[in-house]
């Protein structure tokens, strides 16, 4: 089934594609609607990076949604606002109310007025003027399904399908909730080829390669990314592709020819995943040029 655009976010998404940058638009004349741009998910959406020693920030200016507010909110008018509700580590268990693999709660239950991510993002776009969501979700599913699964590929499936379902029951309580303009979620890029040069997250300095390990997790990211895919089609989701546009699936080398995969060149440069410096830790997270392709991806495909 596919949901209906309502018609004042059509004539916005139109207006998007139409209008210069600066052009204001307006809910039909009506001075009272003042359109949000909701963001939801993880780390990604919060704009968490690399300190200087490669731990994790919790957010920042330059996530990929703060950078997308920025080159949307002038063409849907100035009173547009960015509800950001993603939060470092969220989960699909955490995001509606229940704990990770860890046993803790979401690190934003704080500062969620519902007390979480979903309740908090229900309630705007039941009580505001919600004209886009975007949405990133599953990855620290993923990373807790490493360590649960180890390299049992069986349980993997098992995990996939299970995580598949918990994005279901997100995306589903969105639209039931009302909201029918349109939603935006980005498949993922895969930051553990690094492993083909021997960088592997948290762990200081550069160790012995192992590609195998580089090519297995492009494998289950393969599958994760279909699933989500699946998924997100049920409730006319646009993907947007981050897989593709990191180039995530080409092992060959020749962009440039330089000994290293081509995909684990494009990770190196947008993500913190290569440090120079020995002492510092290889960080999945995104580096602000990183974010950037991100923020243009989604911006394509909303302009698309």
């Amino acid at each position: 089934m596919r949901w209906r655009i309502a018609t004042t976010v059509l004539v916005f998404v139109l207006l998007t594609a139409l209008l210069p940058a600066g052009a204001v638009a307006t809910g039909e004349g009506n001075d009272d609607f003042e359109p949000v741009y909701l963001s939801l998910g993880t780390s990604l959406a919060a704009g968490s990076q690399a300190d200087e020693d490669g731990f994790t920030t919790f957010s920042s200016q330059s996530s990929y949604t703060d950078q997308l507010y920025q080159r949307i909110k002038g063409r849907f008018g100035a009173k547009m606002t960015h509800a950001k509700l993603g939060c470092p580590g969220e989960t699909t268990d955490t995001m509606t109310g229940g704990v990770n693999f860890f046993g803790d709660p979401s690190q934003c239950v704080d500062l969620y007025a519902t007390g979480t991510q979903l309740g908090d993002a229900l309630a705007a776009v039941q009580t505001e003027d919600v004209v886009l969501i975007t949405i990133d979700m599953g990855a620290n599913d993923i990373l807790q399904a490493q360590l649960e699964c180890g390299v049992d590929l069986n349980c993997f499936s098992a995990e996939i399908a299970t995580i598949a379902g918990k994005v279901v029951q997100i995306v589903r309580t969105l639209r039931a909730g009302g909201y029918e303009g349109p939603i935006l979620a980005m498949n993922y890029y895969n930051p553990q080829v690094a492993a083909a040069i021997g960088f592997f997250s948290g762990i200081p300095g550069q160790q012995t390669p192992d590609p195998v390990l580089a090519q297995l997790s492009d494998q289950l990211l393969i599958g994760f990314n279909g699933a989500l895919a699946q998924v997100y089609g049920l409730f006319d989701v646009e993907v947007v592709d981050i897989y593709g546009r990191f180039n995530s699936g080409d092992f060959g080398d020749d962009q440039p020819p330089n000994g290293i995969p081509d995909n684990v060149d494009v990770v190196c440069d947008l993500t913190s995943m290569c440090p120079d410096d020995p002492t510092v830790r290889p960080n999945i997270h995104l580096n602000t040029k990183g974010y950037r392709v991100v923020a243009k991806a989604f911006l394509a495909s909303l302009s698309g």
